[in-house]
């Protein structure tokens, strides 16, 4: 067959076909179409298909597909029928033909949608038309799978062509493609003579658009450096064809016009346990066997990456975890010992570095110079010394880059696996005293907020207005909950570097973390603490750490401990002639002998502390020793002369300004007001004290008040109100790790149940309380005796 006409400016137009083949001239260009004997929507198949399969162990990918398939369809108006029906995840085992890993984690910021986060609304109206799918993340996420994986299950709808490029954007060795290489590619894929194929970058385009005008084409392009490389690929306005680009980069391509947006991170905990598993060809139902715990560990050392789960997984299939779990704890970084994977989790890094700018190459080795694990803009502006604007618009592109992850509260964090070659990597490159310039100023910037911190959310008097950084109260508490890891790092890099205040900026941390109810990471602060006033022959430094120490061990029935603890504090304090430490040092003595029901000593303690304080004149320390005296009166039943020892406290902690210390005394006032039959003056001070405990982020305080509240509730025969009172205790008592409040939550609730007739539910919560009483390793008093760890003082000098 022979076709001759007029092409209008093109000049004459010839075109001829023989057998099965057809050629067709679209402006100048000559492509050669082979159609096997039936047109590509006839036909129920695509001739044109380049599309690689996904991996066949998929983990992680289940839930996002059937979300992100139907934002695709709708993007590109597509009724659904031409969706696979299965999900894309196969059970077998196999590998990843282009080695991007096969696991697609929790979607970051707008997960999936537009702008707005959501398909483009003109698209899901069923307008046709071509649609860009961005999935973004760091390498070794599972970006290439998951889009093989949509590919294959939307791939029956576009019936022209599927087509898959790497783009080499991120690829170790290999320089990023030009624009005009790939349409060069793919027009050649498309049938184009290459004589016929133009020159320049914008005439391929034109041709590569006009082509894709009337097609139903499903593009696929892998590992994209920047929009940049894009956007010459992508298809043009189309009123008669249907198009939908699949785009994976590290980068989120903000430039780039996307219908549907999805970042991938990391594959949560169970996921990645999975993969490993699946690789190894080992039973699923080992994760939660008896090696659960040691695959759980190997699966976060390898930074619930596919990157590195898949060839860990792969010597899983020859090693017993704990084998392979020592080779990796062994070395300074988990995948030391295993080149291979070494190897490509550093290319991972060094490739996307290499990829920044020089001003933010500098930027994220201010961030690795951080000794915490997160941090936030005012942090790195500090270490960097710029302004926090600047510092935020920094990170804000860095995290669009995929070399930070965001966390709550505008804080940023590295990746786990990466972090390690941040440092090994990029970490040297800058000179030890520029390094350690930088970290000095990180922390005279912590220690002045976390003071101001401080100051507003353990003060007994609502402030009028906002304090320095900070809006109010709740405000500085946020950031004291989100920046607590960051704060325990840095103060244990200013003590290990001897920086000249660094004890008072550890010191407010260990006391932070001590009323969060953190014993065990405060406690390792306050030994840090001590080791360093020992290392400068700081005897009160000393005794103020073992004050610290005391408290924790007290607070966990260490009885014998905390009283070693304490007497050596009020030596050490009474040589360096501290008597408000040395006093505070008696007050730990005295609520250890309360604890133990040796009230006669307990106040000989309390009372010797009361006069050290008086005579320092520190009204807190003397409210502090009141409050315990009031306890020891209150079980010895001399109820009039606790309520004074408890209001003479609470005159004294208001003037200190000290909350905690009001709320301790204020609950010792609810105490008396209850056992004197007046209800509403108790449920009045307990909820004082809770406010006052709420604002400082006193958890343990908060659930011994609950419990009073709770008791109350129950004799007024408010059962329901009293059954949340307690059930909110005993949740806060778990998630502080306090055994004798859980214990006391129990029987409360057992006493809750009997007054309600349950006498099952009676029997269960008792049989609870007495097994967690069997835990213990002291005796616990009574509901209404409150122990020593009932102290909501979480005192630290």
């Amino acid at each position: 067959m022979t076709v001759e006409g007029t092409g209008g400016s093109a000049g004459a137009v010839h075109a001829a076909a023989a057998g099965r083949a057809q050629q067709a001239v679209i402006g100048q260009g000559v492509q050669n179409n082979y159609f096997y004997g039936a047109s590509g929507q006839a036909r129920p198949g695509v001739v044109l298909n380049t599309l690689l399969p996904p991996p066949s162990v998929l983990v992680g990918h289940a839930r996002r597909l059937p979300e992100l398939a139907a934002a695709c369809e709708a993007a590109v108006g597509m009724t659904g029928g031409g969706t696979r029906t299965d999900s894309g995840a196969r059970a077998e085992n196999g590998t990843d033909p282009g080695g991007a890993g096969d696991g697609a984690g929790p979607g970051g910021p707008g997960a999936v949608g537009g702008p707005g986060g959501g398909a483009d609304p003109g698209r899901a109206r069923g307008r046709r038309g071509p649609a860009v799918v961005l999935l973004h993340g760091p390498g070794g996420s599972g970006k290439s799978a998951l889009a093989r994986a949509l590919a294959e299950r939307l791939a029956d709808g576009f019936t022209d062509a599927r087509l898959e490029v790497d783009l080499f954007g991120f690829t170790p060795g290999s320089a990023p493609r030009e624009p005009g290489e790939v349409l060069a590619e793919l027009l050649w894929l498309a049938g184009f003579s290459g004589s016929d194929i133009p020159a320049g970058t914008p005439t391929k385009a034109q041709l590569w658009r006009a082509w894709l005008s009337d097609k139903n084409v499903l593009l696929l392009l892998d590992n994209a450096r920047d929009a940049e490389q894009v956007k010459p690929l992508l298809p043009g306005p189309s009123s008669g064809g249907r198009s939908l680009v699949l785009v994976t980069g590290r980068y989120r391509l903000d430039r780039l016009e996307t219908a549907v947006r999805a970042g991938l991170d990391q594959l949560d905990p169970e996921a990645s346990v999975e993969l490993l598993l699946r690789v190894a060809d080992r039973p699923v139902a080992e994760a939660s066997g008896p090696r659960a715990a040691e695959l759980a560990e190997l699966a976060r050392l390898c930074g619930h990456l596919p990157l590195a789960l898949r060839p860990v997984g792969a010597l899983l299939a020859e090693m017993e975890p704990r084998a392979l779990l020592a080779v990796m704890r062994s070395a300074a970084y988990p995948l030391e010992q295993l080149d291979d994977v070494d190897q490509d989790a550093a290319a991972a890094f060094q490739v996307s570095y290499d990829a920044l700018s020089a001003d933010l190459q500098r930027v994220l080795r201010t961030c690795v110079w951080h000794p915490g694990p997160d941090f936030d803009a005012a942090s790195i502006a500090a270490l960097a010394g710029m302004p926090a604007e600047l510092a935020t618009v920094k990170l804000v592109r860095l995290l669009q880059r995929s070399m930070l992850t965001s966390l709550p509260q505008h804080r940023y964090v590295f990746h786990d696996l990466f972090l390690a070659y941040a440092r090994r990597l990029v970490g040297g490159q800058d000179p030890d005293e520029v390094v350690a310039h930088a970290r000095h100023g990180l922390y005279r910037h912590l220690d002045d907020v976390v003071g101001t911190a401080h100051g507003l959310v353990y003060a007994a008097t609502d402030p009028t207005a906002g304090t320095g950084p900070f809006d109010n109260p709740d405000h500085a508490r946020m950031w004291t909950n989100a920046a607590s890891e960051e704060l325990a790092g840095a103060a244990s890099a200013a003590l290990a570097e001897s920086w000249e205040t660094g004890g008072s900026l550890a010191v407010r941390t260990a006391r932070l973390l001590y009323v969060e109810g953190r014993d065990e990471r405060a406690e390792a602060l306050y030994a840090e603490i001590l080791a360093a006033a020992e290392r400068a022959g700081d005897a009160a430094g000393q005794g103020l750490a073992r004050i610290g120490l005391g408290d924790i061990a007290r607070g966990r029935l260490r009885h014998e401990e905390a009283v070693a603890q304490f007497e050596q504090a009020a030596g050490l304090l009474a040589g360096a002639g501290d008597r408000a430490g040395r006093s505070d040092a008696l007050r730990g003595l005295g609520e250890v002998a309360r604890a133990r029901g040796e009230h006669e000593e307990a106040i000989a303690h309390f009372e010797a502390a009361l006069r050290l304080a008086r005579a320092a004149d520190n009204p807190a320390a003397q409210g502090y020793a009141l409050t315990g005296l009031g306890h020891v009166a209150r079980a010895l039943g001399d109820f009039a002369l606790a309520g004074a020892r408890f209001g003479e406290a609470v005159e004294l902690q208001r003037r200190a300004d000290d909350g905690i210390g009001l709320a301790y005394a204020l609950r010792g006032l609810g105490h008396v007001a209850r056992a004197d039959g007046d209800l509403d003056a108790a449920v009045t001070r307990f909820q004082e004290a809770i406010l006052l405990h709420q604002r400082s982020g006193n958890r343990f305080g908060q659930a011994f008040a609950l419990t009073a509240l709770g008791g109350i509730a129950r004799e007024q025969e408010r059962y329901e109100e009293a059954a949340t009172y307690l059930e909110d205790a005993l949740a806060l008592h778990r998630a502080v790790n306090n055994p004798t409040g859980e214990a006391q939550a129990h029987e409360a609730l057992a006493a809750l149940a009997t007054a309600r007739g349950d006498e099952a539910s009676a029997d269960a919560h008792a049989a609870t309380a007495a097994a967690v009483r069997r835990t213990l390793t002291a005796p616990v008093p009574s509901d209404r005796r409150p122990p020593a760890s009932s102290n909501p003082a979480r005192r630290n000098p």
